[in-house]
């Protein structure tokens, strides 16, 4: 039997992208995504509260045979907004849309997400104006050979 190697992690991730943008959250990877944050003068139009996922490669799990046959994928969530309501919320509907979800990973089975240990509580940024609120929490995923 042949050991497998490691499942790439970037299928993962477009897993999480697409759960979130699917239950209309505006989300991006590594950056605020377009149309997010402030609709126009800061302070003075409309904010939509954003996610932008910071995915980790995650580890590989098994068995002697096929010690790589698993990916214990993580990601973290920071969810920003200008209020500390409109994060507690944006938040709130990240983790209805993820926890308890078995995602569709192009490749693998997946088991169901699970909110991992950690994040980050809400946050004030006063090195922007007006000050914004965000908060982190982190997500995990095994999945296994199709």
């Amino acid at each position: 039997m042949a050991v497998s190697p490691a499942a790439p992690a970037a299928p993962h991730t477009v897993a999480f992208t697409t759960a979130l943008a699917a239950a209309d959250l505006a989300v991006d990877v590594g950056v605020a995504p377009a149309g997010a944050g402030w609709q126009g003068e800061p302070g003075e139009s409309q904010f939509v509260p954003y996610v932008v996922l910071f995915p980790s490669p995650g580890s590989t799990d098994g068995d002697l045979g096929d010690p790589n046959a698993y990916l214990d994928y993580e990601t973290q969530a920071t969810v920003v907004g200008v209020t500390p309501a409109q994060v507690e919320r944006a938040m709130d509907k990240v983790k209805a849309t993820l926890v308890g979800r078995q995602l569709d990973v192009t490749g693998r089975n997946s088991y169901r997400v699970q909110l991992g240990e950690g994040g980050r509580p809400i946050s004030r940024d006063d090195s922007v104006q007006p000050p914004e609120y965000y908060a982190s929490a982190l997500f995990t995923l095994r999945t296994g050979p199709a």
